[in-house]
């Protein structure tokens, strides 16, 4: 290996890493997760509703080159609809 072949290889391993760090969180897939979370205890309907929402559109607008935690997104919208289907089952039990 001569030295040209050295520094190629040590910039790629370098763009990698640097690529790994500028990823971008969700932000609907965290906002989803979130507000699953918290209807699962309080206000289920409208934030299972928004979870729901936000998760469908955080799943549908992931981009794997510069995001990241589409599982958030996912789990907020499962989530999500179990809150829903709680308060709806709760509601037609009363």
């Amino acid at each position: 290996m001569d030295e040209n072949e050295v520094k190629q290889e040590e910039n790629v391993s370098t763009n990698t890493t640097s690529s790994q760090e500028e990823k971008k969180l969700n932000i609907c897939g965290l906002l989803s997760f979130i507000f699953s979370l918290v209807g699962l205890l309080i206000l289920g309907l409208p934030l299972g509703i928004a979870a729901v929402v936000l998760g469908i559109v955080g799943i549908v607008k992931f981009n794997p080159d510069t995001q990241k935690c589409k599982w958030m997104a996912i789990t907020g919208t499962a989530v999500g609809a179990v809150d829903v289907v709680f308060v709806l089952l709760f509601t037609s039990m009363l």
